[in-house]
């Protein structure tokens, strides 16, 4: 176990690759939200290829490398799912999440979103859509942070996640990586780092493509 007292590494909110949004008191479009849910899925991805260049023997003796490679996997593919039903989100709920993101700290949002998540990837069938997946966070967060204080904006939604460990695996008590990943981080350059977010993205571009194309193949099959 390592030393409590041992000051622990902080994580950039984000990093790899930034978002094109800037700053504006304007309602969150479904475009922006697409980009979330993208930019989400590709810090997962990220996230696993930097895992992946780790010594795991200096990870918890516990740490189960298949079935958090399974979790991320997982947790990325619900992020894609639910990216193909944001057009469908009406316009009062886009307006929620921006009052959402105005009026409650980023750190409010991120652990109901992360157990939201998480429980999204292991039962796909919680959420059949976006609309219902940021109805039901929005109910939590205000339940749990009651105390609204509207000094936020609506980019902050990029802040209800960290690039760098988007779905807080490295502080689980069983992995206990969260030194060894910081400084994996620390060390790459920022052609590095670019270069993992573009592959991240396009990796997303991909999966959307291709389930768009299950999708619709599924829709003309029942048409018959």
């Amino acid at each position: 176990m390592e030393n409590n007292s041992k000051p622990k590494k902080q994580f950039n909110v984000i990093q790899g690759g930034k978002p094109e949004l800037v700053r504006s008191t304007k309602t969150l479009s479904h475009e922006d939200i697409k980009e979330f849910l993208a930019k989400f899925a590709e810090a997962i991805w990220v996230n696993q290829e930097r895992v992946d260049k780790l010594l795991h023997r200096k990870f918890h003796r516990h740490y189960d490398d298949s079935w958090w490679r399974t979790h991320r996997e997982d947790c990325l593919s619900a992020m894609v799912d639910l990216s193909m039903t944001v057009d469908k989100m009406p316009k009062r709920l886009l307006k929620r999440l921006t009052e959402l993101a105005v009026n409650h700290r980023p750190e409010a949002v991120r652990w109901p979103l992360f157990g939201a998540i998480s429980e999204l990837g292991a039962n796909p069938d919680l959420y059949d859509t976006a609309s219902l997946f940021f109805s039901d966070l929005i109910a939590v967060v205000i339940r749990e942070d009651p105390n609204a204080s509207p000094i936020g904006d609506p980019i902050d939604i990029f802040k209800w996640f960290e690039y760098d460990d988007p779905i807080a695996i490295a502080r689980e008590p069983e992995c206990e990586y969260g030194d060894l990943l910081a400084s994996h981080i620390e060390k790459e350059s920022a052609r590095t780092k670019r270069a993992l977010a573009t592959r991240g993205r396009l990796y997303v571009s991909r999966y959307l493509k291709e389930f768009a194309k299950l999708q619709q193949a599924s829709f003309l099959i029942r048409k018959l």
